[in-house]
């Protein structure tokens, strides 16, 4: 069978096969089946190349579908009213008009109906991962929660360390001031020199160890 009227013969059967299936979206594996098994020399490049120059023709349509997750795509073709017309006109000018068994239409439909239930699986398998992920995340964000309520109690126990320590060494202040008035009585001017300087650092020496405290036990991170 010479080049061209093979591609003819190729480019009628895939209309041929897109009419039996109109308006429904035929899977291009799906059809370049059934083409190969009308049409014995048809090879897959020979099929695709037909195709190609059909679509330009404007007589098939092609639509792309991709899966919701994932990055499969599935080329699915459909004749248009052009193409329809065109066959019609060819099948005019023949004698004979093939028809197609019964049992061939129902081998395709049953291969378009396990293609269509593989892309099911597949969706299915993209939404359980997605679900699997999404719950890690929410454990992990839970975890993170968890370790922040730590964090904050940890530094309520410190101030409360903190602020109990302050009261210790502000009642030792006030001990130390106390003794100053009963000492100070027929206490001589050196003496008098020596607690007037010595209460005012002991007082600020107290300040600065309250403010130490703060930065060490209350603003720095627990380790």
């Amino acid at each position: 069978m010479g080049n061209d009227k093979l591609d003819a013969e190729i480019q009628r059967q895939i209309l041929r096969s897109l009419r039996e299936f109109y308006p429904i979206k035929v899977d291009e594996i799906v059809l370049i089946t059934a083409v190969q098994k009308s049409v014995k020399e048809a090879s897959i490049e020979l099929i695709t190349k037909c195709i190609g120059i059909l679509k330009e023709k404007a007589w098939i349509e092609e639509s792309v579908v991709k899966a919701p997750f994932g990055k499969t795509e599935t080329v699915r073709l459909k004749i248009t009213s052009t193409g329809i017309e065109y066959l019609q006109s060819l099948e005019e000018k023949e004698i004979k008009v093939e028809a197609i068994p019964a049992k061939e239409i129902e081998s395709r439909l049953v291969e378009t109906y396990d293609r269509i239930k593989s892309d099911m699986e597949e969706m299915k398998q993209g939404l359980e991962t997605s679900q699997k992920t999404l719950e890690l995340e929410m454990t992990e964000m839970r975890k993170r929660i968890a370790d922040h309520d730590q964090v904050i109690r940890t530094y309520f126990v410190r101030v409360i360390e903190t602020f109990g320590v302050f009261v210790g060494i502000f009642a030792v202040v006030v001990v130390i001031i106390g003794d100053i008035s009963s000492t100070l009585v027929g206490a001589g001017p050196e003496l008098v020199a020596i607690i007037m300087i010595g209460v005012p650092v002991t007082v600020v020496l107290a300040i600065l160890a309250m403010l130490w405290g703060i930065k060490r036990l209350v603003l720095t991170a627990p380790k």
